[in-house]
């Protein structure tokens, strides 16, 4: 599973975006996320050009 870092989330259209290691930068939705935070750790899953499954680095 990638590695990169919550860099936006709109918490009124449930959308975000993550940017990964080498500074690529994939949509998620809210919906299918265990977390929202900005800055946050995260791994995910890539689907298409978005990023799914995506789990807190703890």
């Amino acid at each position: 599973m990638p590695q990169g870092t919550i860099v936006l989330f709109n918490k009124s259209d449930c959308v975000g975006i993550i940017a990964d290691e080498h500074g690529d930068r994939l949509p998620f939705s809210g919906l299918e996320t265990q977390t929202t935070d900005v800055g946050q750790q995260v791994i995910y899953d890539v689907h298409g050009a978005k990023a799914t499954n995506v789990a807190a680095v703890r």
